[in-house]
């Protein structure tokens, strides 16, 4: 009757350690395994948005490029550069990423 109890002890308690186990693995949106837990809120997601939210012209590109570059110490005359480009052929190109915007409005 000892080794029964002892077995059947082993047995719940492993159960037991298993459910916290299976839980520590769940988001913490809705339980489910293997989604993000960030809801759609990461920084390349909220950066893509709000990029595409600035209007086609040069100052607003400009503009962006001096807001989003705060941790640089030359965004001003860098990103007045690229705007001052921008104005004269219609394409903004981003002077830390080097990314070309066609067809901007001179504005």
């Amino acid at each position: 009757m000892k080794p029964l109890a002892i077995i059947v002890s082993i047995a719940l308690s492993g159960a037991l350690c298993s459910v916290d186990i299976a839980t520590a693995f769940a988001t913490k949106m809705d339980g489910k395994c293997c989604q993000s837990s960030d809801g759609g809120r990461s920084y390349r997601y909220r950066m893509s948005v709000l990029r595409a939210q600035i209007p086609h012209t040069c100052t607003a590109y400009a503009a962006s490029c001096i807001r989003f570059s705060s941790a640089r110490p030359d965004r001003v005359p860098m990103c007045t550069a690229a705007k001052a480009q921008c104005m004269q052929t219609g394409t903004y190109v981003g002077p830390y990423s080097g990314r070309w915007f066609t067809e901007m409005q001179k504005i």
